[in-house]
């Protein structure tokens, strides 16, 4: 095969999910940057000649079934034109989705007729996180602590748009898709390649095209990606659909193979860098590890700022209430104090049963007043930023980040650090000059220590400049 320039092409379906990919394939050194819309390959290469994996930033996890086909349909046929030996849909490693908003059976159908692969590999696990399949059945752990089947997690079993009330991801996933689903089991794994190969072999000629991976383990993981890489790319690309750790081992496939000489690769600075100031936090989410999260900065000299629902969605109330936000934001700020603006403190604030009173009153779609709260949000976050010295900014709740983005006008995102894991900063590409440099981290709902926001204010990093993989 082709030492083939770009080696990784992936949509995300939410944006915290898609800098978490970026986040594993840089650390596994593959120069990557994500972007807002998809860029084509001749701009690729007279703008990121060094990037060997691009990321299209996405929210299809909030979007309904029947248009999901309609606004990615465009996404992947740019992404087939990279010519990639490799293709990823990431979904969240929680896999939360349903039959009409974030329907992955239809990413899935649509991806096997763009992309044309021989079968459809799933593996939703992700072992950092506390995220395991085994024998179909998916389980996440709470933060770094107890970990719950997925239909009795205390969190995903009442996610307020798509709660997971079945943990068989093959049944599950078959509410979405009238394509036929096979199961590779943890036993199989075990066994090896040979095994794994054989298992594929079998459902293949019975003509299942979709294809479940159990993983517990890193090494599981890796088995998988190398197995299914070394059979699939030498014929057809690969179309994989799982979590952001797959980036950790598609990269090592492409190692394997030698498709990513040391010359190409990408290494984070040792520079220790600078102090960016103060850290400005909106959180749209309604999960317990973010609820520690916001609890914890306040009892640490955050300024937390609660935003009621009810006043975004509230045509009458909507500027007044932005307003009053807004200035208390800006006066903490002034004084050094890194500020949190938030629309609930875990799953059961009291905000979330009154927000959903005020949407039926108004009768909007649980959609509708999502997306009006997150360009609300969007809003106050580009005045706050707009009007400080604001360097750092993180956004709490990957359904929330895809709406606010879009009043900040980034084009393309680029790690700068690691946090823990799976919410790094990135530095932003915007069509605002002033923002460029900028840094953001997308925090999935459930990801991060206690003290991530305190991890995120202080973590110090290099100069913008140093890390512009058009430079590298």
């Amino acid at each position: 095969m082709d030492n083939k320039r770009i080696l990784i092409g992936f949509y995300g379906d939410d944006f915290s999910g898609t800098t978490a990919t970026a986040e594993t394939l840089t650390q596994s050194e593959v120069p990557t940057v994500i972007f807002t819309n998809p860029p084509s390959p001749s701009y690729l290469k007279r703008h990121f000649p060094r990037v060997r994996a691009v990321g299209i930033l996405g929210t299809a996890r909030t979007l309904s079934a029947d248009v999901i086909k309609q606004a990615l349909t465009p996404v992947f046929l740019v992404m087939e034109s990279y010519r990639a030996p490799i293709y990823l849909y990431k979904v969240c490693s929680t896999f939360d989705s349903s039959v009409r908003v974030g329907n992955i059976g239809k990413a899935i159908e649509l991806g096997r007729e763009i992309f044309s692969p021989e079968f459809v590999p799933v593996l939703a696990a992700a072992p950092k996180l506390g995220r395991h399949t085994v024998f179909g059945n998916h389980f996440a752990a709470v933060g770094s602590g107890e970990i719950f089947r997925l239909d009795r997690h205390p969190s995903m079993s009442k996610h307020p748009v798509t709660p997971m009330q079945e943990a068989d991801l093959c049944r599950h996933l078959a509410q979405q898709t009238e394509l036929r689903i096979g199961l590779i089991n943890i036993l199989d794994i075990n066994a090896g390649p040979a095994r794994i190969n054989s298992q594929i072999d079998k459902f293949v000629a019975a003509g299942l095209p979709i294809i479940f991976f159990d993983c517990i383990s890193d090494k599981d993981l890796n088995t998988v990606c190398g197995t299914i890489f070394g059979r699939t790319s030498k014929i057809k690309p690969l179309f994989f659909v799982g979590s952001q750790e797959l980036g950790y081992g598609l990269a090592a496939a492409c190692n394997e193979a030698g498709l990513l000489p040391e010359r190409d690769k990408m290494r984070l600075p040792d520079k220790v860098g600078t102090d960016k100031g103060p850290l400005l936090v909106l959180s749209g989410s309604c999960a317990t590890v973010t609820g520690e999260q916001i609890r914890w900065a306040r009892k640490n000299g955050f300024v937390d700022v609660a935003v009621d629902p009810r006043d975004l969605l509230d045509s009458d109330k909507q500027v007044a209430a932005k307003q009053k936000i807004v200035a208390r934001a800006l006066k903490a700020l002034a004084k050094g104090h890194s500020v949190i603006l938030h629309t609930a403190i875990g799953p059961q604030d009291d905000r979330i049963k009154t927000m959903e009173e005020m949407t039926a009153k108004l009768s909007l779609t649980d959609t509708e007043a999502n997306e009006t709260l997150g360009d609300e949000l969007g809003d106050m976050a580009r005045d706050i930023v707009g009007n400080s010295q604001v360097k750092r900014l993180v956004i709490a709740g990957g359904d929330t980040a895809g709406r606010i983005q879009q009043f900040l006008q980034i084009e393309a995102l680029q790690v700068s650090k690691p946090i823990g894991i799976a919410a790094p900063l990135c530095y932003v590409y915007s069509k605002q000059p002033g923002l460029n440099g900028l840094e953001m981290a997308f925090k999935g709902g459930q990801i991060g220590s206690k003290d991530y926001l305190y991890q995120a204010q202080s973590a110090r990093t290099a100069e913008f400049e140093e890390l512009a993989l058009g430079k590298l």
